[in-house]
Protein backbone atom coordinates (compact mmCIF):
# COMPACT_ATOMS: atom_id res chain seq x y z
CA UNK A 1 0.00 0.00 0.00
CA UNK A 2 2.79 2.38 0.81
CA UNK A 3 4.31 1.97 -2.63
CA UNK A 4 1.06 3.28 -4.14
CA UNK A 5 1.60 6.69 -2.65
CA UNK A 6 3.22 8.94 -5.21
CA UNK A 7 6.35 10.76 -4.07
CA UNK A 8 4.79 14.10 -5.04
CA UNK A 9 1.58 13.34 -3.17
CA UNK A 10 1.03 16.35 -0.82
CA UNK A 11 0.34 13.92 2.01
CA UNK A 12 3.95 12.69 1.87
CA UNK A 13 6.22 14.96 3.88
CA UNK A 14 9.96 14.93 4.41
CA UNK A 15 9.87 14.72 8.19
CA UNK A 16 12.17 12.81 10.55
CA UNK A 17 11.67 13.66 14.21
CA UNK A 18 14.95 11.90 15.09
CA UNK A 19 16.92 14.41 13.02
CA UNK A 20 16.23 17.41 15.28
CA UNK A 21 19.36 18.22 17.26
CA UNK A 22 18.04 20.99 19.52
CA UNK A 23 14.88 22.09 21.29
CA UNK A 24 14.57 25.07 18.98
CA UNK A 25 15.02 23.00 15.83
CA UNK A 26 12.48 20.43 16.97
CA UNK A 27 9.86 23.01 17.93
CA UNK A 28 10.28 24.84 14.61
CA UNK A 29 9.89 21.63 12.62
CA UNK A 30 6.75 20.59 14.49
CA UNK A 31 5.27 24.08 14.10
CA UNK A 32 5.82 24.04 10.35
CA UNK A 33 4.32 20.57 9.95
CA UNK A 34 1.29 21.35 12.11
CA UNK A 35 0.47 24.51 10.17
CA UNK A 36 0.74 22.89 6.75
CA UNK A 37 -0.27 19.23 7.11
CA UNK A 38 -1.40 18.13 10.58
CA UNK A 39 -2.16 14.55 9.42
CA UNK A 40 0.63 13.48 7.08
CA UNK A 41 2.64 10.47 5.93
CA UNK A 42 6.44 10.33 6.06
CA UNK A 43 8.69 7.68 4.56
CA UNK A 44 11.24 8.21 7.35
CA UNK A 45 11.99 5.40 9.80
CA UNK A 46 10.12 2.74 7.85
CA UNK A 47 7.14 4.94 6.99
CA UNK A 48 4.47 6.19 9.39
CA UNK A 49 1.71 8.73 9.89
CA UNK A 50 2.42 11.90 11.86
CA UNK A 51 -0.31 13.66 13.87
CA UNK A 52 0.65 17.14 14.99
CA UNK A 53 -2.43 19.25 15.80
CA UNK A 54 -4.18 19.28 19.16
CA UNK A 55 -7.51 17.89 17.96
CA UNK A 56 -5.96 14.94 16.09
CA UNK A 57 -3.51 14.01 18.83
CA UNK A 58 -6.16 14.18 21.57
CA UNK A 59 -8.62 12.15 19.48
CA UNK A 60 -6.06 9.44 18.73
CA UNK A 61 -4.98 9.19 22.37
CA UNK A 62 -8.60 8.72 23.41
CA UNK A 63 -9.43 6.16 20.71
CA UNK A 64 -7.47 3.15 21.94
CA UNK A 65 -9.62 0.78 19.89
CA UNK A 66 -8.29 2.32 16.67
CA UNK A 67 -4.86 3.49 17.84
CA UNK A 68 -3.42 0.53 19.72
CA UNK A 69 -0.56 0.62 22.22
CA UNK A 70 0.06 -3.14 22.14
CA UNK A 71 3.29 -4.58 20.78
CA UNK A 72 3.20 -6.29 17.41
CA UNK A 73 6.76 -7.57 17.92
CA UNK A 74 7.51 -9.00 21.38
CA UNK A 75 11.03 -7.55 21.38
CA UNK A 76 10.30 -4.08 19.96
CA UNK A 77 8.74 -1.18 21.86
CA UNK A 78 5.36 -0.10 20.55
CA UNK A 79 5.77 3.37 22.04
CA UNK A 80 8.44 4.68 19.67
CA UNK A 81 8.74 4.61 15.91
CA UNK A 82 12.32 3.41 15.56
CA UNK A 83 12.78 -0.33 16.25
CA UNK A 84 14.05 0.01 19.82
CA UNK A 85 14.53 -3.31 21.58
CA UNK A 86 13.38 -2.43 25.06
CA UNK A 87 11.77 -4.44 27.87
CA UNK A 88 7.96 -4.26 27.91
CA UNK A 89 6.37 -1.45 29.90
CA UNK A 90 3.00 -2.51 31.30
CA UNK A 91 0.27 -1.34 31.29
CA UNK A 92 1.38 1.33 28.80
CA UNK A 93 1.98 -1.31 26.13
CA UNK A 94 -1.34 -3.06 26.67
CA UNK A 95 -4.90 -2.46 25.49
CA UNK A 96 -8.07 -3.42 27.36
CA UNK A 97 -9.01 -5.85 28.72
CA UNK A 98 -5.41 -6.76 29.68
CA UNK A 99 -4.77 -3.10 30.51
CA UNK A 100 -7.42 -2.77 33.26
CA UNK A 101 -6.01 -4.82 36.17
CA UNK A 102 -2.44 -3.58 35.76
CA UNK A 103 -3.54 0.03 35.49
CA UNK A 104 -5.49 -0.35 38.72
CA UNK A 105 -2.24 -1.26 40.46
CA UNK A 106 -0.59 1.98 39.36
CA UNK A 107 -3.71 4.03 40.09
CA UNK A 108 -3.55 2.84 43.69
CA UNK A 109 0.23 3.05 44.01
CA UNK A 110 0.44 6.59 42.59
CA UNK A 111 -2.89 8.04 43.73
CA UNK A 112 -3.12 11.59 45.16
CA UNK A 113 -3.37 10.08 48.65
CA UNK A 114 -0.30 7.91 48.12
CA UNK A 115 1.66 10.91 46.84
CA UNK A 116 0.59 12.95 49.85
CA UNK A 117 2.04 10.25 52.10
CA UNK A 118 5.30 10.49 50.12
CA UNK A 119 5.54 14.26 50.57
CA UNK A 120 7.87 14.11 53.61
CA UNK A 121 10.32 11.96 51.63
CA UNK A 122 10.11 14.32 48.66
CA UNK A 123 10.94 17.26 50.94
CA UNK A 124 13.76 15.26 52.55
CA UNK A 125 15.47 14.36 49.28
CA UNK A 126 15.20 17.85 47.80
CA UNK A 127 16.76 19.31 50.95
CA UNK A 128 19.39 16.56 51.05
CA UNK A 129 20.64 17.05 47.52
CA UNK A 130 20.66 20.84 47.70
CA UNK A 131 22.58 20.54 50.97
CA UNK A 132 25.22 18.55 49.09
CA UNK A 133 26.32 21.60 47.07
CA UNK A 134 24.76 24.77 48.52
CA UNK A 135 27.86 25.80 50.47
CA UNK A 136 30.03 25.66 47.34
CA UNK A 137 28.19 28.27 45.28
CA UNK A 138 28.05 26.10 42.17
CA UNK A 139 26.41 22.94 40.89
CA UNK A 140 25.36 21.10 37.77
CA UNK A 141 21.59 21.37 38.00
CA UNK A 142 20.66 18.51 35.66
CA UNK A 143 22.67 15.93 37.58
CA UNK A 144 22.73 17.41 41.09
CA UNK A 145 18.98 18.10 41.41
CA UNK A 146 16.88 17.17 38.39
CA UNK A 147 18.22 13.60 38.11
CA UNK A 148 18.91 12.76 41.72
CA UNK A 149 15.67 13.82 43.41
CA UNK A 150 13.15 11.87 41.28
CA UNK A 151 15.43 8.83 41.33
CA UNK A 152 15.75 8.89 45.12
CA UNK A 153 12.00 9.31 45.64
CA UNK A 154 10.85 6.50 43.35
CA UNK A 155 13.70 4.05 43.96
CA UNK A 156 13.44 4.42 47.74
CA UNK A 157 9.68 3.90 47.46
CA UNK A 158 10.22 0.76 45.42
CA UNK A 159 12.87 -0.50 47.83
CA UNK A 160 16.06 -0.65 45.76
CA UNK A 161 19.33 -0.31 47.69
CA UNK A 162 20.55 3.29 47.81
CA UNK A 163 23.98 2.47 46.39
CA UNK A 164 22.27 1.30 43.16
CA UNK A 165 20.25 4.46 42.58
CA UNK A 166 22.88 6.36 40.53
CA UNK A 167 23.42 3.45 38.15
CA UNK A 168 19.70 2.83 37.67
CA UNK A 169 18.80 6.46 37.06
CA UNK A 170 21.97 6.98 35.01
CA UNK A 171 20.93 4.23 32.60
CA UNK A 172 17.57 5.86 31.84
CA UNK A 173 19.08 9.34 31.68
CA UNK A 174 22.02 8.23 29.54
CA UNK A 175 19.83 6.68 26.83
CA UNK A 176 18.47 10.15 26.10
CA UNK A 177 21.37 12.35 27.15
CA UNK A 178 24.18 10.99 24.98
CA UNK A 179 24.66 10.53 21.21
CA UNK A 180 24.14 6.97 19.98
CA UNK A 181 27.73 6.72 18.77
CA UNK A 182 29.21 7.73 22.12
CA UNK A 183 30.78 5.42 24.73
CA UNK A 184 28.43 6.97 27.31
CA UNK A 185 25.41 5.79 25.31
CA UNK A 186 26.89 2.30 24.97
CA UNK A 187 27.44 2.21 28.71
CA UNK A 188 23.84 3.32 29.34
CA UNK A 189 22.54 0.57 27.05
CA UNK A 190 24.61 -2.00 28.91
CA UNK A 191 23.38 -0.63 32.22
CA UNK A 192 19.78 -0.92 31.02
CA UNK A 193 20.39 -4.63 30.66
CA UNK A 194 21.71 -4.67 34.22
CA UNK A 195 18.63 -2.72 35.41
CA UNK A 196 16.33 -5.28 33.78
CA UNK A 197 18.20 -8.11 35.50
CA UNK A 198 18.06 -6.34 38.87
CA UNK A 199 14.33 -5.74 38.47
CA UNK A 200 13.87 -9.43 37.73
CA UNK A 201 15.88 -10.39 40.81
CA UNK A 202 14.07 -8.01 43.14
CA UNK A 203 10.62 -9.02 41.85
CA UNK A 204 11.43 -12.69 42.42
CA UNK A 205 12.74 -11.87 45.91
CA UNK A 206 9.62 -9.88 46.89
CA UNK A 207 7.29 -12.59 45.61
CA UNK A 208 8.80 -14.98 48.13
CA UNK A 209 9.73 -12.55 50.92
CA UNK A 210 7.63 -9.37 50.77
CA UNK A 211 8.71 -6.15 52.46
CA UNK A 212 6.99 -2.90 53.27
CA UNK A 213 7.74 -1.28 49.91
CA UNK A 214 6.10 -0.54 46.58
CA UNK A 215 8.00 -3.29 44.80
CA UNK A 216 6.37 -5.87 47.08
CA UNK A 217 2.99 -4.24 46.49
CA UNK A 218 3.43 -4.75 42.74
CA UNK A 219 5.05 -8.17 42.82
CA UNK A 220 2.40 -9.74 45.06
CA UNK A 221 -0.64 -8.04 43.60
CA UNK A 222 -3.48 -10.14 42.18
CA UNK A 223 -4.56 -9.74 38.56
CA UNK A 224 -8.21 -10.63 38.07
CA UNK A 225 -8.07 -13.11 40.95
CA UNK A 226 -4.77 -14.76 40.03
CA UNK A 227 -1.23 -14.00 41.24
CA UNK A 228 0.59 -11.58 38.97
CA UNK A 229 3.08 -13.32 36.70
CA UNK A 230 6.78 -12.59 37.17
CA UNK A 231 7.11 -10.98 33.71
CA UNK A 232 4.05 -8.80 34.29
CA UNK A 233 5.43 -7.49 37.57
CA UNK A 234 8.81 -6.80 35.93
CA UNK A 235 7.14 -4.79 33.15
CA UNK A 236 5.16 -2.71 35.65
CA UNK A 237 8.25 -1.99 37.74
CA UNK A 238 10.23 -0.96 34.65
CA UNK A 239 7.46 1.48 33.72
CA UNK A 240 7.39 2.94 37.23
CA UNK A 241 11.16 3.45 37.22
CA UNK A 242 11.29 4.90 33.70
CA UNK A 243 8.35 7.22 34.25
CA UNK A 244 9.55 8.21 37.69
CA UNK A 245 13.13 8.99 36.76
CA UNK A 246 13.79 10.68 33.43
CA UNK A 247 10.51 12.39 32.52
CA UNK A 248 10.43 14.40 35.76
CA UNK A 249 14.11 15.14 35.19
CA UNK A 250 13.33 16.59 31.76
CA UNK A 251 10.57 18.86 33.07
CA UNK A 252 12.63 20.15 35.99
CA UNK A 253 15.66 20.82 33.81
CA UNK A 254 13.51 22.78 31.36
CA UNK A 255 12.22 24.97 34.18
CA UNK A 256 15.76 25.64 35.46
CA UNK A 257 16.90 26.81 32.04
CA UNK A 258 13.74 28.82 31.36
CA UNK A 259 13.87 30.70 34.66
CA UNK A 260 17.56 31.48 34.20
CA UNK A 261 16.82 32.95 30.76
CA UNK A 262 13.61 34.69 31.82
CA UNK A 263 14.40 36.46 35.11
CA UNK A 264 11.04 38.28 35.13
CA UNK A 265 9.22 34.95 35.34
CA UNK A 266 11.56 33.81 38.10
CA UNK A 267 11.03 36.99 40.10
CA UNK A 268 7.25 36.72 39.80
CA UNK A 269 7.39 33.15 41.11
CA UNK A 270 9.81 34.06 43.86
CA UNK A 271 7.54 36.84 45.11
CA UNK A 272 4.20 35.11 44.53
CA UNK A 273 4.17 31.33 45.12
CA UNK A 274 0.45 31.36 44.44
CA UNK A 275 1.45 31.42 40.77
CA UNK A 276 3.31 28.13 41.03
CA UNK A 277 0.36 25.78 40.29
CA UNK A 278 -0.48 27.63 37.07
CA UNK A 279 3.20 27.98 36.17
CA UNK A 280 3.68 24.23 36.65
CA UNK A 281 1.02 23.52 34.04
CA UNK A 282 2.58 26.04 31.67
CA UNK A 283 6.01 24.47 32.06
CA UNK A 284 4.37 21.16 31.19
CA UNK A 285 2.67 22.69 28.15
CA UNK A 286 5.69 24.52 26.75
CA UNK A 287 8.25 21.85 27.67
CA UNK A 288 6.40 18.50 27.80
CA UNK A 289 8.93 15.87 28.91
CA UNK A 290 7.42 13.19 26.69
CA UNK A 291 7.39 14.81 23.27
CA UNK A 292 5.88 11.98 21.21
CA UNK A 293 4.40 8.51 21.45
CA UNK A 294 3.68 5.89 18.82
CA UNK A 295 0.60 3.83 18.15
CA UNK A 296 -0.43 1.13 15.65
CA UNK A 297 -3.63 1.39 13.61
CA UNK A 298 -5.80 -1.55 14.68
CA UNK A 299 -8.42 -1.25 11.93
CA UNK A 300 -8.88 0.61 8.65
CA UNK A 301 -10.33 4.05 9.29
CA UNK A 302 -10.81 7.56 7.98
CA UNK A 303 -9.01 10.03 10.20
CA UNK A 304 -8.22 13.68 9.63
CA UNK A 305 -9.48 13.36 6.07
CA UNK A 306 -7.04 10.54 5.30
CA UNK A 307 -7.35 6.79 5.00
CA UNK A 308 -5.31 4.93 7.61
CA UNK A 309 -4.81 1.20 7.06
CA UNK A 310 -4.65 -1.53 9.65
CA UNK A 311 -1.02 -2.04 10.70
CA UNK A 312 0.09 1.50 9.86
CA UNK A 313 2.34 3.08 12.46
CA UNK A 314 1.38 6.49 13.82
CA UNK A 315 3.40 9.12 15.67
CA UNK A 316 1.43 11.38 18.04
CA UNK A 317 3.21 14.56 19.09
CA UNK A 318 2.39 15.88 22.54
CA UNK A 319 4.70 18.86 22.08
CA UNK A 320 3.13 19.90 18.78
CA UNK A 321 -0.37 19.54 20.22
CA UNK A 322 0.66 21.63 23.23
CA UNK A 323 1.92 24.39 20.91
CA UNK A 324 -1.18 24.44 18.69
CA UNK A 325 -2.37 28.03 18.27
CA UNK A 326 -5.95 26.84 17.76
CA UNK A 327 -5.97 25.33 21.25
CA UNK A 328 -3.84 27.87 23.16
CA UNK A 329 -3.83 31.65 22.64
CA UNK A 330 -0.26 32.94 22.30
CA UNK A 331 0.84 29.30 22.14
CA UNK A 332 4.42 30.21 21.19
CA UNK A 333 5.01 32.11 24.43
CA UNK A 334 5.21 31.20 28.11
CA UNK A 335 2.18 32.61 29.94
CA UNK A 336 2.94 32.09 33.61
CA UNK A 337 -0.67 32.38 34.80
CA UNK A 338 -2.36 30.71 31.83
CA UNK A 339 -5.83 29.40 32.66
CA UNK A 340 -7.42 27.20 31.55
CA UNK A 341 -4.54 25.04 30.39
CA UNK A 342 -5.76 21.74 28.93
CA UNK A 343 -2.33 20.60 27.76
CA UNK A 344 -1.52 17.06 26.69
CA UNK A 345 1.85 16.76 28.42
CA UNK A 346 0.61 13.75 30.39
CA UNK A 347 -1.43 12.43 27.48
CA UNK A 348 -5.17 11.87 27.65
CA UNK A 349 -7.43 8.85 27.64
CA UNK A 350 -6.74 5.48 29.25
CA UNK A 351 -2.97 5.83 28.97
CA UNK A 352 -2.79 9.22 30.64
CA UNK A 353 0.36 9.23 32.79
CA UNK A 354 -0.42 7.52 36.11
CA UNK A 355 2.53 9.29 37.75
CA UNK A 356 1.31 12.83 37.04
CA UNK A 357 0.46 13.53 40.70
CA UNK A 358 3.92 12.45 41.84
CA UNK A 359 5.61 14.42 39.07
CA UNK A 360 3.78 17.61 40.03
CA UNK A 361 4.51 17.14 43.75
CA UNK A 362 8.23 16.71 43.14
CA UNK A 363 8.40 19.58 40.69
CA UNK A 364 6.65 22.00 43.05
CA UNK A 365 8.89 21.06 45.99
CA UNK A 366 12.05 21.41 43.88
CA UNK A 367 10.92 24.79 42.54
CA UNK A 368 10.03 26.09 46.00
CA UNK A 369 13.39 25.12 47.48
CA UNK A 370 15.38 26.41 44.50
CA UNK A 371 13.55 29.74 44.62
CA UNK A 372 14.17 29.95 48.38
CA UNK A 373 17.72 28.64 48.58
CA UNK A 374 19.25 29.48 45.16
CA UNK A 375 17.29 32.63 44.27
CA UNK A 376 20.08 34.27 42.28
CA UNK A 377 21.38 31.24 40.37
CA UNK A 378 22.72 31.83 36.88
CA UNK A 379 23.51 29.21 34.27
CA UNK A 380 26.53 29.03 32.01
CA UNK A 381 24.91 29.06 28.56
CA UNK A 382 28.12 27.89 26.90
CA UNK A 383 28.27 24.90 29.23
CA UNK A 384 24.66 23.80 28.76
CA UNK A 385 24.37 20.50 26.89
CA UNK A 386 21.03 19.55 25.36
CA UNK A 387 19.98 16.00 24.57
CA UNK A 388 21.33 14.97 21.14
CA UNK A 389 17.81 14.71 19.72
CA UNK A 390 14.36 15.70 20.86
CA UNK A 391 12.34 12.81 19.43
CA UNK A 392 10.73 11.10 22.41
CA UNK A 393 12.12 12.67 25.59
CA UNK A 394 13.48 16.20 25.67
CA UNK A 395 16.04 17.34 28.19
CA UNK A 396 19.45 18.62 29.16
CA UNK A 397 22.52 16.53 29.86
CA UNK A 398 24.27 19.38 31.72
CA UNK A 399 23.22 22.73 33.24
CA UNK A 400 26.21 24.28 35.04
CA UNK A 401 25.13 27.00 37.47
CA UNK A 402 26.49 29.45 40.02
CA UNK A 403 24.77 31.17 42.94
CA UNK A 404 25.48 32.87 46.24
CA UNK A 405 26.55 30.13 48.68
CA UNK A 406 24.02 29.29 51.36
CA UNK A 407 23.63 27.21 54.50
CA UNK A 408 22.81 23.54 54.80
CA UNK A 409 19.54 22.56 56.45
CA UNK A 410 21.02 19.40 57.94
CA UNK A 411 24.51 18.62 59.25
CA UNK A 412 26.78 16.61 56.92
CA UNK A 413 26.45 12.86 57.21
CA UNK A 414 29.39 11.23 59.05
Amino acid sequence: MRMERARNDPLVVAFDHYSHRSLQESDRAWDALRRTCPVAWTESNGGHWVLSDYASVAAAFRDWETFSSARTDPEVSSLTIAPNKLPPLYPEELDPPQWHPLRRILSELLSPGAVERLQPRIEHWVSHYIDEFIESGHCEMAHDIACTVPAAVILEHLGFPEHEWPRISGAFHGIGAFPRVSPEFARAVADMGWVASRVSEEVALRRGSPRDDALSFIARHDVDGRPMAQEEAEAVVMLVIGGGVDTTTALTSAAFVHLARHPDDRERLRRDRGLLPAATEEFLRVYPPARSHARTVAKDCEFGGQHLARGDRVLLSEVSACHDERAFPAAGGFVIDRFPNRHLAFGVGIHRCPGSHLARAQFVEIMNQVLDRLPDYSVDDEGIIEYPNWASIGGWAAIPARFTPGARRSPPEP
